[in-house]
């Protein structure tokens, strides 16, 4: 008789102490590839990317935005994008990696698009991270007090979406590896494509669940290490804690009072 998916599935579970030599040799490699990625982040980073409109981003000129060759200057936001993703994201993919690979193992199959897919999604979504940056630039144009607020209202988005049902739901999945393998080992199971299109849709889950906490990292300063630090104590709080959702919603509230207090006093960042 042909087990049925999810009793295949729970007997993969990934338990600390049952890790082979090779998933133990895989966590290494992704912890020491984030740690690269860290390194990577503080080289990659430019004075302008290390400030934002809530950390005193350095006033332009329209002039000055107009002569820039901005294909090259998107090229490098991507990269630099995608780097900085893996830095804060590869430590919390660990557990669901290693499940899927465990799954996929017993049918004979490789997981290498499961990664492909993950970051695919996070690299478009640095598409639209530039044209955010590009539009905050633009506030940073005009007075100072205008750039706050610019900022205190990307607070204020990202505080509601906190509180929202949407994020819930994707930060659900998001702390579940077990019910992620249980959804998706069927289409894993279809051979490459398959597992590149699971590597997408836990992309997409995560993505839903830190892209309000990623707008506030790009306000504060995309590449100032510290912020970067701080927002990633704060997703992996979020995922692997048990009060997780708590977490999620003390952020959204200190989020909403903060963007209250500049919206209100715009020259307390001036």
């Amino acid at each position: 008789m042909t087990p049925r998916p999810g009793r295949e599935v729970a007997s993969h579970a990934v338990s600390v102490r049952r890790w082979s030599r090779t998933e133990a040799a895989l966590v290494v490699v992704l912890l020491v590839l984030a740690a690269l990625a860290w390194v990577l982040t503080s080289r990659l980073a430019t004075a302008d990317m290390r400030m934002g409109v809530l950390t005193g981003g350095p006033a332009m000129d329209d002039m000055a935005g107009a002569m820039r060759p901005w294909p090259g200057e998107a090229a490098l936001f991507l990269g630099v994008w995608v780097v900085m993703m893996a830095a804060m994201m590869l430590p919390s993919v660990v557990p669901f990696s290693l499940g899927m690979r465990r799954l996929l193992r017993s049918r004979g199959l490789r997981g290498h698009g499961l990664f492909a897919g993950y970051f695919l999604v996070w690299a478009v979504a640095g598409i639209g991270a530039f044209a955010f940056v590009q539009g905050l630039e633009g506030a940073m144009t005009g007075p100072s007090t205008t750039a706050v607020r610019a900022g205190g209202v990307v607070l204020l988005v990202a505080g509601v979406y906190q509180l929202t049902p949407l994020k819930r739901v994707c930060l659900r999945h998001c702390r579940s590896p077990m019910a992620l393998l249980l959804e998706h080992s069927e289409t894993a199971m279809r051979g490459r494509f398959g597992v590149l299109r699971v590597g997408v849709s836990h992309g997409g889950y995560c993505l839903g669940c830190c892209w309000a906490l990623m707008a506030v990292l790009l306000a504060a300063g995309m590449m100032n290490l510290v912020w970067m630090a701080v927002f990633a104590a704060v997703v992996a709080l979020e995922k692997v804690t048990r009060h997780g959702e708590l977490i999620s919603r003390v952020v959204g509230g200190l989020l909403l009072a903060t963007a209250i207090v500049l919206l209100a006093q715009p020259a307390l960042l001036t």
